[in-house]
């Protein structure tokens, strides 16, 4: 596509975490590393390297899609602010979303060897003030009750920007709450709902295509998202897909997972196709290119990876062995932040299933949970993990052989905490109600299969595809 086409750059999750708030290397800092993949030391070189490329291969839009900082930090903001302007400094346009880390966060903090304390994070109007030269200047239209906004980029293209994040919920020790707390989860008030659906209703009747960008996910990218990692996809998402695809929007551009993935959900009335990009400050490293022409209505997508920067050569050779060797330190943070809404859902399910949970007993810890889990799972997890996050799972060629290992490891782990007198009888209702389920994910993940068991069931390559507006 050349006549009438737009390019497009996609970058996401920079968690760009400015020098200065590492003062002296320390426990505190290494702590946190240990609980994450993100290259954080070179998250700022991360993105000089990326506006340089961005540069030269002089796009005419670029696209955000949230978490800009590591914590929402103010120094970290101004920082990357700073970095994209170079590229409106050069004509490209830039717009930005905010992620669920970037604003009002509770987890800005300053290094100093033994010691993290916290520093200045933003207000949304301070988000809105920092980038006022990508996307909240006047050339959008504002939704009155979030920081979504609509912009015509050019006659022919709508970009509808999409913010769900919940930051208002976020509390802090310092002002009086039990704990300090970073919502991850997304939620549109009906009102912002509304203005969206309104705002692509008229694009689309003035003749724009329309393509809208979020942090957050609004279509599955593996069966159950929306059960099993709910904090990665926008409340109401299957009510709101349908809304916005009855409006004209057929295509999303989103991060907060950190994978590669294409995925799309079909209604009568029209598909949506959400283009996740993973993050840029962590392996696999990898940013989009999307060649849109508005007038056929077609989108022609390639990923392109971060392999080195100019202070390393092996960059992304070392990127792949943090993310390989974080995996079971991530698998306990994860277990540990998340661990009321764990407790939570087992709880629950021991309400429903009374019988199956009377004999099973789990660790009552999320470390214990975590060493249960990889004890028995973590070489198939971690091979799984690495293929999801690369995209084309579907063609790493042993997948057959993997879910199987997966299955067996989860049979290990019901053998060890299935107990009692009942124990054949709980471990046969466990394995029913877990294992045909457990299929479903995890070929949906391997196989990289949309819509699942639905007769929309795709595969749909993760890195150069033709998608249609």
């Amino acid at each position: 596509m050349t006549q009438n086409s737009i390019k497009i750059a996609i970058i996401s999750d920079l968690h760009v975490m400015a020098p200065e708030l590492l003062i002296n290397e320390g426990s505190a800092f290494e702590e946190y590393l240990a609980k994450d993949r993100k290259m954080l030391r070179e998250s700022l070189e991360i993105l000089d390297t990326l506006v340089a490329e961005i540069l030269e291969l002089k796009p005419d839009l670029v696209l955000v899609t949230g978490d800009l900082t590591k914590d929402g930090e103010r120094v970290s903001h101004e920082q990357v602010a700073a970095q994209l302007e170079r590229l409106t400094d050069a004509g490209i346009q830039v717009l930005v979303v905010p992620g669920n880390h970037d604003i009002n966060n509770p987890d800005a903090r300053v290094f100093d060897g033994d010691n993290a304390t916290s520093t200045d994070t933003i207000t949304r109007r301070e988000f809105a003030a920092i980038y006022r030269h990508a996307g909240y200047d006047s050339g959008s239209r504002r939704d009155p009750d979030s920081l979504s906004y609509c912009r015509d980029v050019t006659d022919d293209l709508t970009i509808l920007a999409i913010d769900a994040c919940m930051d208002r919920l976020n509390t802090f020790v310092s002002r009086g709450d039990a704990r300090d707390h970073c919502k991850t989860s997304g939620r549109l008030e009906p009102s912002t709902q509304h203005w969206l659906v309104r705002q692509a209703e008229h694009a689309t009747a003035a003749g724009r295509r329309v393509i809208a960008m979020m942090h957050h996910h609004l279509v599955p990218h593996f069966h159950m998202e929306d059960t099993l990692a709910s904090p990665y996809m926008v409340d109401d998402a299957g009510q709101l897909c349908q809304r916005l695809v009855k409006a004209g929007v057929h295509a999303i551009f989103t991060g907060h997972l950190h994978i590669t993935d294409v995925s799309q959900v079909s209604y009568h009335h029209g598909t949506m196709v959400e283009i996740a990009t993973a993050a840029a400050v962590g392996y696999p490293c990898q940013w989009r290119v999307a060649t849109c022409n508005p007038k056929s209505g077609k989108m022609l997508l390639h990923t392109r990876t971060l392999f080195r920067l100019p202070s390393e050569p092996d960059f992304g050779e070392r990127a792949r062995e943090v993310f390989t060797q974080c995996i079971p330190t991530m698998t306990h943070g994860v277990l540990t932040r998340y661990w009321p809404e764990i407790s939570q859902a087992i709880a629950d399910y021991s309400i429903k299933h009374p019988f199956i949970m009377r004999y099973v007993k789990l660790p009552d810890t999320p470390q214990g949970i975590a060493d249960l889990m990889l004890k028995h799972l973590q070489h198939p997890v971690t091979r799984a993990y690495i293929a999801f996050a690369e995209g084309n799972e579907g063609t790493i060629g042993d997948n057959k052989q993997l879910i199987e290992e997966l299955i067996t490891g989860a049979d290990r782990v019901v053998n060890e905490t299935v107990t009692g007198i009942l124990r054949p009888f709980a471990k046969a209702a466990l394995r029913l109600r877990i294992y045909n389920i457990a299929r479903l994910v995890l070929r949906s993940i391997l196989e990289d299969r949309n819509d699942i068991g639905t007769p929309h069931e795709a595969v749909i390559n993760d890195h150069t595809a033709i998608i249609d507006l």
